[in-house]
Protein backbone atom coordinates (compact mmCIF):
# COMPACT_ATOMS: atom_id res chain seq x y z
CA UNK A 1 0.00 0.00 0.00
CA UNK A 2 1.47 3.40 -0.97
CA UNK A 3 1.29 6.49 1.21
CA UNK A 4 -1.57 8.04 -0.78
CA UNK A 5 -3.72 4.94 -0.36
CA UNK A 6 -2.94 4.84 3.35
CA UNK A 7 -4.04 8.42 3.93
CA UNK A 8 -7.14 7.91 1.81
CA UNK A 9 -8.23 4.98 3.94
CA UNK A 10 -7.31 6.80 7.14
CA UNK A 11 -9.42 9.79 6.13
CA UNK A 12 -12.32 7.56 5.21
CA UNK A 13 -12.10 5.73 8.51
CA UNK A 14 -12.08 8.96 10.49
CA UNK A 15 -15.08 10.25 8.60
CA UNK A 16 -17.09 7.13 9.40
CA UNK A 17 -17.03 8.27 12.99
CA UNK A 18 -17.58 11.95 12.31
CA UNK A 19 -19.86 12.35 15.32
CA UNK A 20 -16.82 11.84 17.53
CA UNK A 21 -14.76 14.63 16.00
CA UNK A 22 -15.77 17.12 18.67
CA UNK A 23 -18.16 19.27 16.65
CA UNK A 24 -21.31 19.99 18.61
CA UNK A 25 -23.26 20.71 15.44
CA UNK A 26 -21.77 19.82 12.11
CA UNK A 27 -24.16 22.20 10.41
CA UNK A 28 -22.20 25.06 11.91
CA UNK A 29 -18.96 23.96 10.24
CA UNK A 30 -17.93 25.63 6.97
CA UNK A 31 -18.31 23.53 3.84
CA UNK A 32 -14.84 24.51 2.76
CA UNK A 33 -11.56 24.34 4.61
CA UNK A 34 -11.29 26.66 7.64
CA UNK A 35 -10.51 30.21 6.65
CA UNK A 36 -7.80 32.42 8.06
CA UNK A 37 -9.08 35.50 9.86
CA UNK A 38 -7.35 38.73 8.99
CA UNK A 39 -7.87 42.08 10.65
CA UNK A 40 -8.78 44.93 8.34
CA UNK A 41 -9.56 48.56 8.93
CA UNK A 42 -13.08 49.47 7.82
CA UNK A 43 -15.22 52.37 8.87
CA UNK A 44 -18.22 51.13 10.86
CA UNK A 45 -20.54 53.07 8.57
CA UNK A 46 -19.38 51.00 5.58
CA UNK A 47 -20.06 47.67 7.24
CA UNK A 48 -23.04 45.44 6.49
CA UNK A 49 -23.74 41.96 7.77
CA UNK A 50 -25.30 38.94 6.18
CA UNK A 51 -28.48 38.17 8.06
CA UNK A 52 -29.24 34.50 8.49
CA UNK A 53 -31.99 32.92 6.50
CA UNK A 54 -33.49 29.56 7.34
CA UNK A 55 -31.79 27.01 5.05
CA UNK A 56 -34.53 24.50 5.74
CA UNK A 57 -37.13 26.91 4.39
CA UNK A 58 -34.96 27.55 1.34
CA UNK A 59 -34.61 23.82 0.74
CA UNK A 60 -38.33 23.23 1.07
CA UNK A 61 -39.13 26.12 -1.25
CA UNK A 62 -37.02 24.55 -4.01
CA UNK A 63 -37.80 20.90 -3.30
CA UNK A 64 -37.92 18.61 -6.31
CA UNK A 65 -38.75 14.96 -5.72
CA UNK A 66 -37.29 13.90 -9.09
CA UNK A 67 -34.09 15.91 -8.76
CA UNK A 68 -30.78 14.86 -7.27
CA UNK A 69 -28.31 17.01 -5.38
CA UNK A 70 -25.51 16.28 -2.95
CA UNK A 71 -27.66 17.79 -0.21
CA UNK A 72 -28.53 14.33 1.05
CA UNK A 73 -30.20 15.39 4.28
CA UNK A 74 -32.24 18.16 2.63
CA UNK A 75 -30.86 21.05 4.69
CA UNK A 76 -30.33 23.40 1.75
CA UNK A 77 -26.55 22.98 1.54
CA UNK A 78 -24.13 20.13 0.88
CA UNK A 79 -21.53 19.89 3.64
CA UNK A 80 -18.62 17.60 4.30
CA UNK A 81 -19.47 16.43 7.80
CA UNK A 82 -23.15 15.83 7.07
CA UNK A 83 -23.81 15.00 3.42
CA UNK A 84 -20.29 13.80 2.68
CA UNK A 85 -20.32 11.60 5.73
CA UNK A 86 -23.76 10.22 4.85
CA UNK A 87 -22.55 9.33 1.36
CA UNK A 88 -19.42 7.65 2.65
CA UNK A 89 -21.38 5.61 5.19
CA UNK A 90 -23.95 4.62 2.57
CA UNK A 91 -21.21 3.32 0.28
CA UNK A 92 -19.71 1.36 3.15
CA UNK A 93 -23.09 -0.30 3.69
CA UNK A 94 -24.35 1.55 6.76
CA UNK A 95 -28.14 1.58 7.13
CA UNK A 96 -30.89 2.92 9.40
CA UNK A 97 -29.65 4.71 12.57
CA UNK A 98 -26.01 3.84 11.95
CA UNK A 99 -26.22 5.77 8.69
CA UNK A 100 -27.51 9.05 10.16
CA UNK A 101 -26.14 9.12 13.73
CA UNK A 102 -24.21 12.36 14.24
CA UNK A 103 -24.35 13.15 10.52
CA UNK A 104 -27.45 15.30 10.10
CA UNK A 105 -27.66 19.08 9.90
CA UNK A 106 -29.76 20.67 12.60
CA UNK A 107 -32.29 21.74 9.94
CA UNK A 108 -32.32 18.51 7.89
CA UNK A 109 -35.58 17.61 6.14
CA UNK A 110 -34.52 14.00 5.47
CA UNK A 111 -33.86 12.70 8.93
CA UNK A 112 -34.01 8.91 8.86
CA UNK A 113 -31.70 6.30 7.46
CA UNK A 114 -34.56 4.90 5.41
CA UNK A 115 -35.29 8.25 3.75
CA UNK A 116 -31.67 8.89 2.82
CA UNK A 117 -31.07 5.33 1.63
CA UNK A 118 -34.17 5.50 -0.59
CA UNK A 119 -33.01 8.86 -1.99
CA UNK A 120 -29.56 7.49 -2.87
CA UNK A 121 -30.89 4.21 -4.23
CA UNK A 122 -33.15 6.16 -6.58
CA UNK A 123 -30.26 8.19 -7.98
CA UNK A 124 -27.53 5.58 -8.38
CA UNK A 125 -26.45 6.94 -11.76
CA UNK A 126 -25.48 10.31 -10.27
CA UNK A 127 -23.31 8.76 -7.56
CA UNK A 128 -20.52 7.60 -9.86
CA UNK A 129 -18.26 10.63 -9.59
CA UNK A 130 -15.20 9.30 -11.41
CA UNK A 131 -17.26 7.70 -14.20
CA UNK A 132 -16.18 4.07 -14.01
CA UNK A 133 -19.76 2.73 -13.85
CA UNK A 134 -19.52 1.72 -10.19
CA UNK A 135 -19.75 3.54 -6.88
CA UNK A 136 -17.11 2.98 -4.25
CA UNK A 137 -16.41 4.53 -0.86
CA UNK A 138 -12.68 5.05 -1.34
CA UNK A 139 -13.06 6.63 -4.76
CA UNK A 140 -16.42 8.33 -5.26
CA UNK A 141 -17.03 8.82 -1.52
CA UNK A 142 -13.56 10.18 -0.97
CA UNK A 143 -13.81 12.53 -3.95
CA UNK A 144 -17.03 14.07 -2.61
CA UNK A 145 -15.64 14.43 0.90
CA UNK A 146 -12.50 16.11 -0.41
CA UNK A 147 -14.45 18.47 -2.66
CA UNK A 148 -16.72 19.57 0.18
CA UNK A 149 -13.69 20.16 2.39
CA UNK A 150 -12.27 22.45 -0.32
CA UNK A 151 -9.61 20.23 -1.92
CA UNK A 152 -8.60 21.33 -5.41
CA UNK A 153 -6.24 20.21 -8.18
CA UNK A 154 -4.09 17.13 -7.57
CA UNK A 155 -5.05 17.10 -3.88
CA UNK A 156 -8.63 16.32 -4.91
CA UNK A 157 -7.87 13.19 -6.93
CA UNK A 158 -4.60 11.85 -5.53
CA UNK A 159 -5.17 8.21 -4.52
CA UNK A 160 -8.92 8.55 -4.98
CA UNK A 161 -9.51 7.45 -8.58
CA UNK A 162 -10.70 3.95 -9.41
CA UNK A 163 -9.51 1.99 -12.46
CA UNK A 164 -11.09 2.72 -15.84
CA UNK A 165 -12.31 6.15 -14.86
CA UNK A 166 -13.72 8.44 -17.53
CA UNK A 167 -13.47 11.50 -15.31
CA UNK A 168 -9.87 11.70 -14.20
CA UNK A 169 -9.09 15.42 -14.24
CA UNK A 170 -9.80 17.39 -11.03
CA UNK A 171 -11.48 20.18 -13.01
CA UNK A 172 -13.89 17.72 -14.65
CA UNK A 173 -14.72 16.08 -11.31
CA UNK A 174 -15.21 19.44 -9.64
CA UNK A 175 -17.57 20.49 -12.41
CA UNK A 176 -19.53 17.23 -12.12
CA UNK A 177 -20.00 17.70 -8.37
CA UNK A 178 -20.69 21.43 -8.67
CA UNK A 179 -23.49 20.90 -11.19
CA UNK A 180 -25.31 18.72 -8.66
CA UNK A 181 -25.05 21.01 -5.68
CA UNK A 182 -28.40 22.25 -4.34
CA UNK A 183 -29.82 25.43 -5.81
CA UNK A 184 -29.46 27.09 -2.40
CA UNK A 185 -25.78 26.17 -1.93
CA UNK A 186 -24.40 29.59 -2.75
CA UNK A 187 -27.40 31.80 -2.14
CA UNK A 188 -26.47 35.25 -0.92
CA UNK A 189 -28.45 35.95 2.24
CA UNK A 190 -30.12 39.36 2.29
CA UNK A 191 -28.02 42.21 3.61
CA UNK A 192 -29.11 43.99 6.75
CA UNK A 193 -28.03 47.31 8.14
CA UNK A 194 -25.98 47.34 11.31
CA UNK A 195 -27.93 46.52 14.44
CA UNK A 196 -28.35 48.93 17.34
CA UNK A 197 -30.42 46.94 19.79
CA UNK A 198 -28.11 43.98 20.54
CA UNK A 199 -30.34 41.46 18.78
CA UNK A 200 -29.02 37.92 19.39
CA UNK A 201 -27.24 36.36 16.42
CA UNK A 202 -24.86 33.50 15.77
CA UNK A 203 -21.19 34.26 15.37
CA UNK A 204 -21.30 32.93 11.83
CA UNK A 205 -24.00 35.43 10.88
CA UNK A 206 -21.59 38.30 11.48
CA UNK A 207 -18.57 36.77 9.81
CA UNK A 208 -16.78 35.09 12.67
CA UNK A 209 -16.85 31.69 14.40
CA UNK A 210 -18.51 30.52 17.60
CA UNK A 211 -15.28 28.87 18.72
CA UNK A 212 -13.58 32.28 18.75
CA UNK A 213 -16.38 33.81 20.83
CA UNK A 214 -16.31 30.89 23.26
CA UNK A 215 -12.54 31.19 23.66
CA UNK A 216 -12.87 34.84 24.66
CA UNK A 217 -15.65 34.14 27.18
CA UNK A 218 -13.87 31.08 28.60
CA UNK A 219 -10.75 33.14 29.20
CA UNK A 220 -12.65 35.91 30.95
CA UNK A 221 -14.39 33.35 33.16
CA UNK A 222 -11.05 32.11 34.45
CA UNK A 223 -11.73 35.02 36.81
CA UNK A 224 -13.99 33.44 39.44
CA UNK A 225 -15.36 36.84 40.49
CA UNK A 226 -16.94 37.60 37.10
CA UNK A 227 -20.69 38.19 37.08
CA UNK A 228 -21.40 38.60 33.38
CA UNK A 229 -19.79 38.80 29.96
CA UNK A 230 -21.31 40.12 26.74
CA UNK A 231 -19.72 40.02 23.29
CA UNK A 232 -21.24 42.09 20.49
CA UNK A 233 -20.25 42.48 16.85
CA UNK A 234 -21.93 44.77 14.34
CA UNK A 235 -24.42 45.60 17.09
CA UNK A 236 -25.56 41.97 17.40
CA UNK A 237 -25.17 40.00 20.61
CA UNK A 238 -23.07 36.95 19.70
CA UNK A 239 -21.93 35.84 23.15
CA UNK A 240 -23.40 36.08 26.64
CA UNK A 241 -22.69 34.25 29.89
CA UNK A 242 -23.68 34.80 33.52
CA UNK A 243 -22.52 33.36 36.79
CA UNK A 244 -25.16 31.33 38.65
CA UNK A 245 -27.58 33.67 40.39
CA UNK A 246 -27.23 36.47 37.84
CA UNK A 247 -28.85 37.19 34.48
CA UNK A 248 -29.28 39.97 31.93
CA UNK A 249 -31.44 41.96 34.36
CA UNK A 250 -28.87 41.93 37.16
CA UNK A 251 -27.23 45.30 37.70
CA UNK A 252 -23.49 45.64 37.72
CA UNK A 253 -21.53 48.66 38.85
CA UNK A 254 -19.03 50.69 36.90
CA UNK A 255 -16.61 52.04 39.46
CA UNK A 256 -14.19 54.04 37.29
CA UNK A 257 -15.81 53.10 34.00
CA UNK A 258 -17.97 56.10 34.93
CA UNK A 259 -15.04 58.31 33.93
CA UNK A 260 -15.60 57.32 30.30
CA UNK A 261 -19.32 58.11 30.59
CA UNK A 262 -18.80 61.59 32.02
CA UNK A 263 -16.08 62.23 29.47
CA UNK A 264 -18.78 61.52 26.88
CA UNK A 265 -20.96 64.11 28.63
CA UNK A 266 -18.14 66.65 28.23
CA UNK A 267 -18.08 65.79 24.53
CA UNK A 268 -21.84 66.25 24.28
CA UNK A 269 -21.51 69.68 25.92
CA UNK A 270 -18.91 70.62 23.31
CA UNK A 271 -21.28 69.47 20.56
CA UNK A 272 -24.03 71.62 22.10
CA UNK A 273 -21.73 74.66 22.28
CA UNK A 274 -21.91 74.78 26.07
CA UNK A 275 -18.17 74.14 26.28
CA UNK A 276 -16.01 75.72 23.61
CA UNK A 277 -13.41 72.98 23.13
CA UNK A 278 -11.06 70.65 24.97
CA UNK A 279 -8.50 73.46 24.85
CA UNK A 280 -10.68 75.78 26.90
CA UNK A 281 -9.05 76.78 30.17
CA UNK A 282 -10.79 75.06 33.04
CA UNK A 283 -10.41 78.20 35.16
CA UNK A 284 -12.99 79.90 32.93
CA UNK A 285 -15.44 77.45 34.51
CA UNK A 286 -13.82 76.63 37.85
CA UNK A 287 -13.33 80.29 38.70
CA UNK A 288 -11.74 79.43 42.04
CA UNK A 289 -8.58 78.69 40.03
CA UNK A 290 -8.25 82.10 38.45
CA UNK A 291 -5.05 83.83 39.50
CA UNK A 292 -3.57 80.55 40.82
CA UNK A 293 -1.08 78.00 39.57
CA UNK A 294 -4.05 76.14 38.04
CA UNK A 295 -5.22 79.08 35.92
CA UNK A 296 -3.90 77.68 32.64
CA UNK A 297 -5.01 74.06 33.03
CA UNK A 298 -7.04 72.93 30.03
CA UNK A 299 -9.85 70.43 29.76
CA UNK A 300 -7.67 68.33 27.46
CA UNK A 301 -5.03 68.00 30.17
CA UNK A 302 -7.68 66.93 32.64
CA UNK A 303 -9.25 64.45 30.23
CA UNK A 304 -5.85 62.88 29.60
CA UNK A 305 -4.98 62.69 33.33
CA UNK A 306 -2.09 65.11 32.79
CA UNK A 307 -3.36 67.96 34.97
CA UNK A 308 -0.56 67.76 37.53
CA UNK A 309 -2.83 66.21 40.17
CA UNK A 310 -1.43 63.47 42.37
CA UNK A 311 -2.39 59.86 41.77
CA UNK A 312 -2.98 59.58 45.51
CA UNK A 313 -6.07 61.11 47.07
CA UNK A 314 -8.91 60.27 49.43
CA UNK A 315 -11.76 61.73 47.43
CA UNK A 316 -14.03 58.72 47.99
CA UNK A 317 -13.91 59.26 51.76
CA UNK A 318 -14.96 62.93 51.60
CA UNK A 319 -18.46 64.19 52.33
CA UNK A 320 -18.13 67.00 49.77
CA UNK A 321 -16.05 65.46 47.04
CA UNK A 322 -16.30 68.40 44.63
CA UNK A 323 -14.94 70.98 47.08
CA UNK A 324 -12.15 68.55 48.02
CA UNK A 325 -11.23 68.02 44.36
CA UNK A 326 -11.23 71.71 43.46
CA UNK A 327 -8.84 72.39 46.32
CA UNK A 328 -6.32 69.60 45.61
CA UNK A 329 -2.78 70.93 45.06
CA UNK A 330 -0.75 70.31 41.94
CA UNK A 331 2.30 68.10 42.48
CA UNK A 332 3.91 68.75 39.08
CA UNK A 333 3.51 71.07 36.07
CA UNK A 334 0.57 70.24 33.83
CA UNK A 335 1.09 68.05 30.78
CA UNK A 336 4.40 66.64 31.99
CA UNK A 337 3.29 63.27 33.32
CA UNK A 338 0.30 60.93 33.35
CA UNK A 339 -1.13 60.37 36.84
CA UNK A 340 -4.40 58.56 37.35
CA UNK A 341 -6.41 60.79 39.68
CA UNK A 342 -9.99 60.31 40.87
CA UNK A 343 -10.10 63.90 42.13
CA UNK A 344 -9.11 65.08 38.67
CA UNK A 345 -12.18 63.34 37.19
CA UNK A 346 -14.50 64.55 39.94
CA UNK A 347 -13.90 68.01 38.52
CA UNK A 348 -16.20 67.09 35.63
CA UNK A 349 -19.04 67.53 38.12
CA UNK A 350 -18.69 71.32 38.54
CA UNK A 351 -17.66 71.72 34.89
CA UNK A 352 -20.86 70.08 33.63
CA UNK A 353 -23.09 71.80 36.19
CA UNK A 354 -21.67 75.27 35.64
CA UNK A 355 -21.69 75.12 31.83
CA UNK A 356 -25.01 73.39 31.22
CA UNK A 357 -27.12 74.39 34.22
CA UNK A 358 -27.89 70.71 34.88
CA UNK A 359 -26.42 68.31 37.37
CA UNK A 360 -23.91 65.87 35.92
CA UNK A 361 -26.40 63.05 36.51
CA UNK A 362 -29.22 64.83 34.70
CA UNK A 363 -26.98 65.88 31.84
CA UNK A 364 -25.59 62.37 31.42
CA UNK A 365 -29.11 60.95 31.46
CA UNK A 366 -30.50 63.44 28.95
CA UNK A 367 -27.56 63.67 26.55
CA UNK A 368 -26.03 60.18 26.64
CA UNK A 369 -28.09 57.47 28.32
CA UNK A 370 -31.60 58.18 27.06
CA UNK A 371 -30.57 58.82 23.42
CA UNK A 372 -28.88 55.40 23.21
CA UNK A 373 -31.91 53.57 24.53
CA UNK A 374 -31.08 53.17 28.23
CA UNK A 375 -33.99 53.43 30.65
CA UNK A 376 -32.68 55.84 33.27
CA UNK A 377 -35.32 54.63 35.70
CA UNK A 378 -33.35 51.39 35.86
CA UNK A 379 -29.99 53.06 36.40
CA UNK A 380 -28.33 53.92 39.70
CA UNK A 381 -26.20 57.08 39.66
CA UNK A 382 -24.16 57.55 42.83
CA UNK A 383 -23.57 60.79 44.74
CA UNK A 384 -21.12 61.63 47.48
CA UNK A 385 -22.05 61.52 51.18
CA UNK A 386 -23.41 65.07 51.08
CA UNK A 387 -26.06 63.88 48.64
CA UNK A 388 -25.40 67.06 46.64
CA UNK A 389 -22.56 66.13 44.32
CA UNK A 390 -22.84 63.52 41.59
CA UNK A 391 -19.71 61.41 41.47
CA UNK A 392 -18.19 61.73 38.00
CA UNK A 393 -15.14 59.50 38.49
CA UNK A 394 -17.39 56.71 39.80
CA UNK A 395 -20.10 55.05 40.01
CA UNK A 396 -22.96 53.92 37.72
CA UNK A 397 -25.14 50.85 38.28
CA UNK A 398 -26.62 49.41 35.08
CA UNK A 399 -27.54 46.22 33.30
CA UNK A 400 -24.79 44.63 31.20
CA UNK A 401 -26.64 45.33 27.94
CA UNK A 402 -26.70 49.03 28.83
CA UNK A 403 -22.95 49.11 29.33
CA UNK A 404 -22.67 47.45 25.91
CA UNK A 405 -24.80 50.19 24.35
CA UNK A 406 -22.36 52.79 25.59
CA UNK A 407 -19.47 50.78 24.16
CA UNK A 408 -21.30 50.61 20.84
CA UNK A 409 -21.68 54.39 20.82
CA UNK A 410 -17.89 54.72 20.99
CA UNK A 411 -17.29 51.91 18.50
CA UNK A 412 -19.35 53.97 16.04
CA UNK A 413 -17.67 57.35 16.45
CA UNK A 414 -20.25 58.81 18.80
CA UNK A 415 -23.19 58.35 16.45
CA UNK A 416 -26.40 56.55 17.40
CA UNK A 417 -28.64 55.66 14.48
CA UNK A 418 -28.89 58.98 12.63
CA UNK A 419 -27.91 61.26 15.51
CA UNK A 420 -24.44 62.42 16.48
CA UNK A 421 -24.42 62.16 20.29
CA UNK A 422 -20.73 62.88 20.89
CA UNK A 423 -18.55 64.64 18.28
CA UNK A 424 -16.72 62.09 16.13
CA UNK A 425 -13.39 63.90 16.49
CA UNK A 426 -13.86 63.90 20.26
CA UNK A 427 -14.49 60.14 20.22
CA UNK A 428 -11.47 59.55 18.01
CA UNK A 429 -9.30 61.59 20.37
CA UNK A 430 -10.79 59.73 23.33
CA UNK A 431 -9.62 56.44 21.84
CA UNK A 432 -6.21 57.75 20.74
CA UNK A 433 -3.38 57.26 23.17
CA UNK A 434 -1.15 59.87 24.70
CA UNK A 435 1.08 57.14 26.05
CA UNK A 436 -1.58 54.58 26.92
CA UNK A 437 -4.50 56.84 27.79
CA UNK A 438 -7.03 58.90 25.82
CA UNK A 439 -9.88 61.01 27.15
CA UNK A 440 -10.75 58.89 30.19
CA UNK A 441 -10.23 55.67 28.19
CA UNK A 442 -7.35 53.24 28.54
CA UNK A 443 -5.68 52.31 25.25
CA UNK A 444 -4.38 48.73 25.16
CA UNK A 445 -1.32 49.37 23.00
CA UNK A 446 2.34 48.38 23.18
CA UNK A 447 3.00 51.02 25.82
CA UNK A 448 0.13 49.69 27.96
CA UNK A 449 1.72 46.23 27.83
CA UNK A 450 5.19 47.53 28.74
CA UNK A 451 6.62 47.16 25.26
CA UNK A 452 5.03 43.85 24.30
CA UNK A 453 3.81 43.83 20.71
CA UNK A 454 0.04 43.58 20.24
CA UNK A 455 -1.84 42.39 17.13
CA UNK A 456 -4.19 45.38 17.22
CA UNK A 457 -5.04 48.26 19.54
CA UNK A 458 -8.32 48.32 21.43
CA UNK A 459 -9.70 50.77 23.99
CA UNK A 460 -11.14 50.03 27.41
CA UNK A 461 -13.23 51.75 30.01
CA UNK A 462 -11.96 50.22 33.24
CA UNK A 463 -13.20 50.13 36.79
CA UNK A 464 -12.05 48.88 40.18
CA UNK A 465 -12.35 45.15 40.89
CA UNK A 466 -12.67 44.08 37.26
CA UNK A 467 -15.26 46.17 35.41
CA UNK A 468 -14.55 46.62 31.69
CA UNK A 469 -15.96 47.79 28.40
CA UNK A 470 -13.55 46.78 25.62
CA UNK A 471 -14.09 48.51 22.27
CA UNK A 472 -12.54 47.56 18.92
CA UNK A 473 -13.98 50.17 16.55
CA UNK A 474 -12.42 48.83 13.35
CA UNK A 475 -14.38 45.60 13.77
CA UNK A 476 -17.39 47.11 15.58
CA UNK A 477 -16.78 44.76 18.51
CA UNK A 478 -17.69 45.48 22.13
CA UNK A 479 -17.04 43.24 25.15
CA UNK A 480 -18.52 43.97 28.57
CA UNK A 481 -17.22 42.35 31.77
CA UNK A 482 -18.79 42.93 35.18
CA UNK A 483 -17.82 41.63 38.61
CA UNK A 484 -20.37 39.96 40.89
CA UNK A 485 -22.34 42.71 42.59
CA UNK A 486 -25.28 43.04 44.92
CA UNK A 487 -26.70 46.33 46.11
CA UNK A 488 -30.18 46.64 47.63
CA UNK A 489 -31.89 49.36 45.59
CA UNK A 490 -33.76 50.54 48.68
CA UNK A 491 -30.44 51.66 50.19
CA UNK A 492 -30.23 54.34 47.53
CA UNK A 493 -27.21 55.72 45.75
CA UNK A 494 -25.67 58.12 48.25
CA UNK A 495 -22.37 56.89 49.62
CA UNK A 496 -22.55 56.36 53.38
CA UNK A 497 -19.50 54.83 55.03
CA UNK A 498 -20.82 55.40 58.55
CA UNK A 499 -24.05 53.40 58.22
CA UNK A 500 -24.64 49.77 59.08
CA UNK A 501 -24.49 48.21 56.62
CA UNK A 502 -22.20 50.48 54.64
CA UNK A 503 -23.75 51.94 51.53
CA UNK A 504 -21.30 51.83 48.63
CA UNK A 505 -20.75 49.78 45.46
CA UNK A 506 -19.61 46.49 46.96
CA UNK A 507 -17.60 44.41 44.54
CA UNK A 508 -14.76 43.79 46.97
CA UNK A 509 -16.67 40.92 48.57
CA UNK A 510 -16.69 38.98 45.31
CA UNK A 511 -13.13 40.02 44.55
CA UNK A 512 -12.01 39.14 48.09
CA UNK A 513 -10.35 42.55 48.27
CA UNK A 514 -12.26 44.21 51.13
CA UNK A 515 -10.33 45.49 54.14
CA UNK A 516 -11.77 42.60 56.14
CA UNK A 517 -10.99 39.96 53.49
CA UNK A 518 -8.67 37.11 54.35
CA UNK A 519 -6.19 35.92 51.78
CA UNK A 520 -5.28 37.33 48.40
CA UNK A 521 -7.80 39.00 46.08
CA UNK A 522 -9.11 36.85 43.25
CA UNK A 523 -7.02 37.54 40.18
CA UNK A 524 -8.70 38.78 37.04
CA UNK A 525 -8.04 37.46 33.53
CA UNK A 526 -5.06 38.76 31.57
CA UNK A 527 -5.69 41.58 29.13
CA UNK A 528 -2.81 40.60 26.87
CA UNK A 529 -4.24 37.15 26.25
CA UNK A 530 -7.69 38.65 25.78
CA UNK A 531 -6.39 40.89 22.98
CA UNK A 532 -4.80 37.86 21.33
CA UNK A 533 -8.03 35.88 21.62
CA UNK A 534 -10.02 38.75 20.12
CA UNK A 535 -8.12 38.63 16.83
CA UNK A 536 -10.21 35.75 15.37
CA UNK A 537 -13.39 37.72 16.09
CA UNK A 538 -12.52 39.95 13.13
CA UNK A 539 -14.35 39.66 9.84
CA UNK A 540 -13.40 36.69 7.69
CA UNK A 541 -11.55 37.81 4.56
Amino acid sequence: MNKSDYYSILLATLLLFGSDLGYADSAERPNKSPYTVASRSVSWSERVINAAENPAQSAQATACTDCFSWDLDGSGKAEALTDGLLFMRYLFGFTQQALVSGALSSNATRTTGEQITAFLDEHQAQLDIDGNDTTDALSDGLLLIRYLFGFEGPALISGALADATTRSEPEIISTFIFEQLPATQNDEPPQTELEWDLTPATAEQVGTEQAAVDAVIDHIFTDIAVQSVLVTKDGFLIGERYTTGYDENSLGTSWSMAKSFYSAAIGAAILAGEISSVDQKASEIITEWQGTIKADLTLRQMLQMRSGYSASDEVFLQDDQTTYSIGRPLVRPADTQFAYSNANSQLFEPIIRRTTGLSAHDYLSQKILTPIGIDVNEVGLWSDASGLNPMTYCCIDMKPHDFARFGLLYARQGKWRDTQIVPSDYVNSSLTANGWYGYQWWILNTAYFSGASVPMVIAAAQGLDGQYIFVWPEEDIVIVVLTQYSHPIEQGYVVDLSSTPLNYPDTCTARNSCISSIGDPHATFTHFKLVQLMVPLADSP
